[in-house]
């Protein structure tokens, strides 16, 4: 038996809410100048209610009006704006060695970033070195606190729903930790999430006409986040978009979660770096050079890059954003990718689906801080 409810009045509270957040997210969307006769007719908005939101988004420091129109006959009208700074947010990405963070404002424009270098480790003096290092960055980027969301924090393990525990992070070398306990310092809303879901949801932000993706990240762990209409599939235990661990050699190379032959122990940024005991620019500049053993090294990595990629596509039929920290090295070999795809997939010539990040080894960071961005806009 199909049960019909009725749907549920909103109240006059409700109404002005909902009024007051179309009213902002036209303007915060908006590519031209906008004035309010402008926001009356798009929104079909009678000029007094029109009038009662504007005045209370001025109130709060979210918009402008400052500006003056050309005249088109009779009183001049104001060009209407958000104020992109009126709120920020911090993103901060922590890894093997290093603490990496950036600012954002409300139109996700970069206010600054800075990487730390901070071995990491499961304990109180770690925890207290973190909230330090964010307070330190809040006073050099110049934020206001007043009208600061919150800190977003990136790892590379699996969060759970609660935001209790953090689990399967062995690039960290823990397999449990007390994600309360690692920013119990911290004295700012805060958010943790995935590292490799925060770089797929900044991947995903703002991309128009795009609205389900994968996201394969390329750094010294390899992981990936699948996000559908902008929210990330977790799976039942949250361990889905994992690609690092699907395997392309059974029985190959060992890899850092104990099994053979996954994606990571080959497209690692380790095998290019660490392993030989030199760093990713040094790499491409003996790759650039014409280094012989780099580049077959390099043709290597690309085929087993193909194939990682190719297996996300068979399986999810959408586009697939490269990021990580190699994403900022692909650019110029980004035609060798492309053409072991065209070989191993017949459509991929007809339909490509493959293209680089946006915000390369910062993506973690803004993700991170988007998650406060995003529930603000929403919300406001």
């Amino acid at each position: 038996m199909i049960t019909v409810t009725k749907a549920t009045p909103h109240s006059t509270a409700d109404l002005r809410l909902i009024n007051r957040n179309r009213v902002y997210r036209y303007l915060y969307s908006a590519n031209v100048p906008v004035t309010k006769q402008d926001l009356a007719q798009t929104l079909s908005m009678s000029l007094p209610t029109l009038t009662q939101n504007l005045s209370e988004l001025l109130a709060m420091g979210l918009i402008d009006n400052s500006e003056i129109a050309d005249s088109t006959g009779g009183r001049k009208p104001r060009i209407i704006s958000v104020v992109p700074e009126a709120r920020t947010a911090v993103g901060v990405e922590i890894s093997t060695g290093h603490i990496r963070l950036v600012a954002l404002d409300l139109q996700v424009r970069e206010l600054g970033f800075k990487v730390v270098r901070r071995p990491f480790q499961a304990d109180d003096a770690y925890a207290l070195g973190l909230a330090g290092t964010i307070e330190s960055f809040i006073d050099e980027v110049g934020l206001n606190r007043e009208n600061f969301l919150g800190v977003g924090v990136t790892i590379p393990g699996i969060v759970d729903g609660g935001q209790e525990v953090i689990t399967t992070a062995p690039t960290l070398g823990v397999n449990t930790l007390d994600a309360k306990g690692l920013v119990r310092h911290i004295p700012y809303p805060v958010h943790l999430v995935n590292d490799a879901n925060a770089g797929g949801f900044a991947e995903w932000w703002d991309r128009t006409g795009v609205d389900h993706m994968a996201y394969l990240s390329l750094s010294r762990g390899v992981g990936g986040a699948i996000l559908i209409n902008g929210v990330a599939y977790l799976g039942v235990n949250a361990r889905s978009g994992e690609f690092g661990h699907m395997c392309i050699h059974p029985g190959g190379a060992q890899c850092s979660c104990g099994r053979r032959g996954c994606l990571e122990a080959y497209c690692s940024t380790a095998r290019l770096s660490d392993d030989l005991g030199i760093s990713l620019e040094q790499f491409f500049a003996g790759l650039a050079q014409g280094n012989a053993d780099y580049a077959r090294l390099w043709d290597a990595y690309l085929d087993d890059l193909a194939i990682g990629v190719g297996n996300i596509h068979t399986t999810l039929d959408c586009g697939i954003v490269l990021g990580g920290k190699l994403s900022q090295f692909l650019t110029g070999h980004f035609a060798a990718i492309d053409n072991r795809l065209r070989n191993l997939d017949p459509n991929y010539q007809e339909a490509p689906y493959l293209s680089i990040c946006r915000y390369h080894d910062r993506s973690n960071g803004i993700g991170a801080a988007l998650y406060f961005v995003d529930r603000f806009i929403k919300q406001i």
